[in-house]
């Protein structure tokens, strides 16, 4: 096998055996050669079978850590690395003009209607109230996945509706989200290379790549649109970001890699001004920080301080955390804690360990479950340890 920087190239079957005889001629004189008999020449065989085969293995590993090669779950698993995610399959999306009796108020999945020129059928997707003019406008999703186009010429039948419910109609001025396929290892390929491209612009993966670089871990950031957030109205984009620099410098980053037309969601609103010094309004999601308190009760060796291992055991749950990352919508399982706890030295058991969110009437807890807009946040002050007597 050769490893280069042209890449890695195996052995043949030829080559492997001729090394083989080489190196036995110095054994068993230079007349040895390789035949189909004799226990030497088996195990020789055997030896060459399994070379042969360690050799594939590695140039299958080799091909499946290399993102121009990876594909399927090691793809996904490579690429995640650098918060790049495969896209999962997508259902169309629209805006109907639903038209009934007034107030009359419509459950999410109450109503299925079906286009008259695919047969293609869809679904409200959330809770409505007819207004008093006798009409609503409703966000529908198609029943499958994949890239189902709706027109505004397109006609519908009501399949299943309310009492009251009379007529609907794709709205005047039509707003969709057209769904896929689930995102092919090719397709994925190509916009992992978009990610990386950091002066690219205007593709979505590309501005979190750019972005990337003004938050700690890419954890700690998120991008939602109507395609992958169903709550985000079309048109709109909302960035939630826990940043490790300025407002302004954040907001001015935004401008400079989100491309014109998308409205921003958020709280956090700064003026930034553009390179013809036009004064830009950009709106994002600054993360709320949700400080944790871990509390545990501890069995100590006999022979160590105390104090002096409940220390340790501070410093090794942080590193824990550190490497861990625990970024935007975590989950945080107390019992995770317990291997770093119990690999600090003088602990002899955890008898019992819990979490929850500081300043807050609850009971501690076995998780601490945040939202996409939440970043957890620890310190050592609110690590409070307890020794079983």
């Amino acid at each position: 096998m050769n490893i280069d920087n042209n890449g890695l190239e195996i052995d043949s079957t030829v080559q492997i055996l001729n090394k083989l005889e080489e190196s036995l001629k110095s054994k068993f004189g230079n007349g040895f050669f390789i035949k189909p008999e004799g226990i030497i020449d088996n195990i020789a065989l055997s030896c060459g079978v399994l070379n042969i085969l360690i050799q594939e293995q590695i140039a299958r590993l080799a091909a499946e850590f290399d993102p121009e090669s990876a594909k399927g779950t090691w793809q996904d698993a490579l690429y995640e690395r650098i918060g790049v995610s495969r896209l999962e399959a997508q259902k169309t999306t629209f805006v109907c003009k639903v038209q009934g009796a007034a107030n009359l108020k419509c459950t999410a999945g109450s109503m299925t209607i079906r286009s008259k020129s695919d047969k293609n059928e869809f679904e409200n997707i959330s809770e409505f109230v007819i207004g008093e003019d006798g009409s609503a406008l409703v966000d529908f999703r198609c029943v499958i996945d994949g890239a189902i186009e709706v027109k505004s010429s397109d006609e519908f039948d009501i399949v299943i509706a309310p009492d009251g419910v009379n007529s609907v109609a794709p709205a005047d001025d039509i707003q969709f989200a057209i769904g896929r396929e689930r995102e092919s290892d090719d397709e994925f390929r190509i916009r992992f290379r978009n990610a990386k491209a950091t002066n690219a612009k205007a593709t979505r993966n590309a501005v979190f790549a750019n972005l990337s670089k003004y938050v700690d871990n890419a954890a700690f950031l998120k991008l939602l649109d109507p395609n992958s957030d169903k709550d985000i109205p079309p048109g709109y984009i909302k960035i939630i970001a826990h940043h490790n620099t300025t407002d302004n410098i954040f907001a001015k980053a935004i401008l400079d890699n989100v491309a014109i037309g998308p409205l921003f969601l958020g709280d956090t609103e700064v003026t930034v001004y553009d390179n013809q010094d036009n004064p830009q309004k950009i709106i994002f999601k600054k993360a709320d920080e949700i400080n944790i308190d871990i509390t545990a009760e501890l069995k100590i060796r006999s022979g160590y301080y105390t104090n002096t291992v409940f220390n340790k055991v501070k410093d090794s749950i942080l590193k824990y955390i550190e490497e861990r990352v625990f970024g935007l919508g975590s989950i945080i399982y107390a019992t995770e804690f317990i291997i770093p706890i119990l690999e600090t030295e003088g602990v002899e058991a955890v008898q019992s360990i819990k979490v929850k969110r500081n300043n807050i009437d609850e009971e501690y807890n076995d998780n601490v479950t945040l939202t996409n807009e939440q970043v957890p946040i620890f310190a050592t002050e609110r690590i409070v340890l307890n020794e079983d007597e």
